[in-house]
């Protein structure tokens, strides 16, 4: 029951959700695609299968740092080195009862990518978010690894649940805000808690709609 209650309402995520966890259990892997500001690592943050341990993994990383994270995460001693790399990736793919997420795929080196298609043939399942590029750059350059990830796109949350989640918006309030941010969850959620403190300051109890349109007309360009 917390799981639900740390995200806004959407059907599509709660599908979604039900999706990621129906792979990882088979050993499987995802992609979770979307441009910036949809929700991506928010969404990644829901993830709690039962029983699996999630290894978060810095997509930055060359592979072998990506290696030896993944065993210091599961509490395995492990230095990032050429020589030991072979070892690691040997004890990566035979271990289990654990999952990987890379958030930012689109910054994973291009190095990383064929050890990352061994570890998921090995059933270890991975969890992938990035912009849409990722799937473009692996249509044409690795289509076999493409092959093996179920992609999700996902989109902006509809107006009409941050209706029900922001109760103390006035909605059209809402409306305005969702569309002075074109739909970046980030911006939007930080317009509404600054909307929130001033609405504390003037000492109303809800943000109406006059108080949001006067708040983003003193905003800068976005």
């Amino acid at each position: 029951m917390q799981r639900k209650q740390s995200f806004i309402n959407d059907k599509r995520r709660v599908s979604y959700l039900s999706a990621v966890y129906n792979r990882i259990y088979r050993g499987q892997s995802v992609l979770i695609e979307g441009e910036y500001g949809v929700g991506k690592t928010r969404f990644l943050e829901l993830l709690k299968p039962k029983k699996l341990q999630g290894v978060w993994v810095e997509s930055l990383f060359n592979v072998h740092e990506m290696l030896a994270s993944i065993l210091q995460g599961l509490n395995y001693e492990a230095v990032a080195t050429y020589r030991r790399t072979p070892h690691h990736l040997k004890l990566i793919r035979n271990l289990t009862d654990y999952y990987i997420i890379i958030d930012e795929a689109n910054d994973i080196e291009k190095r990383v990518w064929p050890y990352l298609k061994r570890i998921m043939d090995a059933h270890v399942p991975i969890v992938l978010a990035g912009l849409p590029k990722v799937r473009t750059y692996l249509t044409s350059q690795h289509p076999d690894i493409l092959s093996r990830l179920k992609t999700l796109i996902l989109y902006p949350i509809v107006v009409e649940d941050f209706i029900l989640e922001y109760k103390d918006f006035e909605s059209e309030a809402i409306e305005q805000i969702y569309v002075a941010t074109r739909g970046d969850m980030r911006k939007f959620k930080e317009i509404c808690t600054d909307c929130r403190d001033k609405a504390k300051e003037l000492g109303h109890s809800f943000v109406d709609l006059n108080l949001a349109v006067d708040f983003l007309a003193n905003l800068h360009p976005m």
